[in-house]
């Protein structure tokens, strides 16, 4: 058995972002599958600067563990970060590492492809296909959101990633149409988030309530990372957060719980668990209650998997819902979630923050709410059938890149 070098990056095992930690767990869960079907052996090197000091470690998936080895990602996009690198001992180490790799996955952290949260957080991804080029490597650009691109250089430097990859998912329609429309890449397809694959162990909850959950993001509650409405709500989200557990506080037999899914252990913009505290204080309602911090995206998704109902902000919170098969009600910010949900899973349940009025959002959450069995057994159907088929199809081309 022939041991074949594996990088992936864009998907981080340790971040608080749960939503990049199930990208990172689902990734190496696929892959993990694929190898099985193999006469290779994989060596596991995950591109990422949050391990805290792990440079080797074993990550259980499902019933199994998957071993891993950390590395600092190089990260030169300009003369900056060109002089922080030459100072970092750990990524001029890392220099070493990179010509060792058989093949580089990039995840993009699902929606980084773009530059809808600024310039340098696309420069940060797109720089390890550079890498790879520059190294003669193969790389692979795994499902996940591709565009938009507001600035011409980053689209053209976008294209030219696409253009040079071994293979390129989109995770959704619209991304899938830039490719085609954009690019001159033919070894492409049309795949859904990464994060529908990771595995779970559902967590059951009293039957005594209609357990819901809500989440709130952080990052919309103080208005991005600008602090300015970033994302150009058509709406107040502090106040629509309110009005939405205000609705289910009134409901008699509902028990709400606020489930962060971007969690810190210190005061951060980013910490859903911080702001999701606050109001549990605040409220003093026994029917609304704080889920555990969560330690990883696994037990995110378990917890989850038991309610009877969810809505919130952070879109991979909502795929570990639909993902389980619990009724959801997305409230989208950006067009990835348009991409997944109605283009993708043709899944029209959805509040767009972007281009409607809270009004219009309740009156159709609490429609949501009402007809959630409805919703349960249109989800399963999804998952059933369309997740299963795009899990084949992914494994599919997946074996036949490890194979070359």
């Amino acid at each position: 058995m022939n041991n074949i070098n594996i990088a992936i990056f864009g998907a981080n095992l340790y971040n608080g972002n749960r939503g990049v930690g199930a990208l990172a767990y689902s990734t190496l869960a696929i892959l993990d599958e694929v190898f099985q079907d193999t006469q290779l052996k994989p060596i596991y090197y995950m591109l990422s600067i949050d391990y805290k000091g792990k440079r080797t470690d074993s990550v259980k998936i499902g019933e199994y563990n998957v071993d891993i080895i950390n590395i600092d990602p190089i990260n030169i996009y300009d003369v900056k970060s060109f002089v922080k690198f030459l100072l970092d001992r750990q990524q001029v180490s890392s220099v070493l590492k990179y010509p060792k790799f058989d093949l580089i996955f990039n995840v993009g952290g699902g929606d980084s492809f773009a530059d809808i949260y600024g310039v340098d957080r696309f420069k940060s991804i797109n720089i390890q296909n550079t890498i790879a080029r520059l190294l003669g490597k193969r790389y692979v650009i795994l499902p996940q959101t591709i565009g938009p691109f507001k600035n011409s250089k980053i689209h053209k430097q976008a294209v030219k990633s696409i253009n040079k990859a071994e293979y390129v998912f989109a995770r959704d329609e619209t991304s899938y149409s830039f490719i085609k429309e954009n690019t001159k890449q033919k070894a492409c397809s049309e795949s859904v988030d990464m994060a529908f694959f990771m595995p779970f162990k559902t967590v059951n909850f009293s039957d005594d309530f209609i357990n819901v959950g809500l989440n709130i993001s952080s990052l919309l509650w103080y208005g991005g990372y600008t602090q300015d409405n970033q994302f150009n709500l058509k709406l107040d989200y502090k106040e629509l957060s309110r009005e939405i557990i205000g609705f289910f506080l009134a409901q008699p037999n509902v028990k709400l719980h606020l489930v962060p899914h971007v969690v810190h252990e210190y005061s951060h913009i980013e910490n859903d668990y911080e702001i999701s505290n606050t109001l549990v204080e605040e409220y003093a309602n026994d029917q609304l209650v704080l889920s555990p911090f969560f330690l990883d995206p696994i037990a995110a998704k378990g917890y989850i998997s038991g309610l009877d109902f969810f809505t919130g902000a952070r879109m991979h919170a909502t795929i570990a819902a639909f993902s389980s098969k619990v009724p959801v009600f997305p409230l989208a910010y950006s067009r990835k979630f348009n991409g997944l949900y109605k283009q993708t899973l043709k899944y029209a349940n959805m509040g767009d923050m972007v281009a409607e009025e809270a009004s219009t959002i309740m009156q159709n959450l609490v429609a949501a709410f009402e007809n959630r069995e409805v919703l349960k057994s249109e989800i399963a159907k999804t998952m059933d059938v369309l997740i299963q088929q795009r899990r084949v199809e992914l494994k599919a081309v997946l074996l036949n890149i490890v194979k070359e």
